[in-house]
């Protein structure tokens, strides 16, 4: 009888982890903020700027225009790509980057 409550246990157990994972996996993705807004809050320094589904990190240069620094492309035919083009570059994602992934990316550019 012993060994039908432990298993019942470690089942209800094992049941309950599943059903937080997937509620707390579902909400961060079907929270109201965009992609555009997660970068900016993870970025606050610089400033994030959408074009063209491209997401761009950027910094203001002496003349107040807009430098861009970080190009985030999210491409689901590509693999994971990354293009230095001078000062600019660009990271080609093939689904929504996290945002510990895009730190340590990011570090030695930013």
């Amino acid at each position: 009888m012993d060994k039908y409550l432990v298993v019942a246990v470690v089942i209800i157990i094992c049941i309950v982890m599943v059903i937080y994972t997937q509620r707390s996996g579902s909400s961060s993705r079907s929270s109201n903020a965009s992609f555009k807004d997660i970068v900016q809050k993870e970025f606050p320094k610089y400033t994030v700027v959408e074009r063209n589904q491209t997401i761009m990190i950027c910094e203001m240069n002496p003349r107040n225009q807009l430098e861009e620094l970080v190009l985030i492309r999210i491409d689901p035919n590509q693999k994971k790509n990354i293009r230095n083009f001078g000062r600019r570059v660009t990271f080609t994602y093939p689904k929504q980057p996290s945002m510990s992934e895009m730190r340590k990316d990011f570090a030695p550019y930013l």
